[in-house]
């Protein structure tokens, strides 16, 4: 997966990556360090981190530290509005698991088409033209209601990268930078 082209790789293929990261991230360290079950709200906690975590990489005009002088940096930006990505991930892939151990058949079913949804939100380059605020409002929102396991929380994310001027191609390459950087650093700064 790793060895296709940026513009070749799919929603789904991020998925993959993303499950193996969590399964290596949840095994024993050799400190002895074991790393406790994530649940659901572990990971929107995560997403909503990562979120104040890019808010703070905005440029002057829509960063909301108003207070604080900081030099803008449209990589960094970058990197942040990503790692948002990776927790997203997580969260499509639990509840997939979740789905296939506690839901019927039909409420699978129901799942899968929800998933399929996403992709297509993943594969739309399509911009809604709204002010910033009211996006980062909604996006809030529709992260901690019902509506992140319909995907619109996800869509928003991709509606505020677009806007932000960041393809999917970048993110991308960026997420599968910071994958590799992730899997070295499981034995590395993340343990003690």
């Amino acid at each position: 997966m790793l060895n296709k082209k940026i513009e070749d790789i799919k929603f789904t293929d991020l998925l993959e990556l993303q499950k193996q990261l969590d399964e290596e991230v949840s095994k024993p360290r050799e400190n002895g360090f074991v790393p406790r079950s994530r649940d659901g709200i572990d990971i929107i906690l995560s997403i909503d981190d990562e979120f104040q975590e890019w808010l703070k990489e905005l440029p002057q005009e829509f960063n909301f530290k108003t207070w604080k002088q900081k030099e803008y940096s449209k990589e960094k930006e970058l990197e942040e509005i990503t790692d948002i990505l990776f927790f997203f991930l997580q969260f499509f892939n639990h509840s997939k698991e979740f789905a296939k151990r506690m839901l019927p058949d039909l409420e699978k079913e129901k799942f899968d088409k929800k998933l399929e949804k996403i992709e297509s939100i993943f594969s739309n380059e399509e911009i809604v033209d709204c002010n910033f605020k009211t996006k980062v409002y909604s996006f809030k929102h529709k992260l901690w209601g019902k509506e992140v396991m319909d995907g619109q929380a996800f869509e928003l994310y991709i509606d505020l990268v677009l806007w932000r001027g960041f393809t999917k191609d970048e993110v991308i390459e960026t997420y599968i930078n910071k994958w590799q950087k992730n899997m070295q650093r499981i034995k590395g700064d993340w343990s003690l």
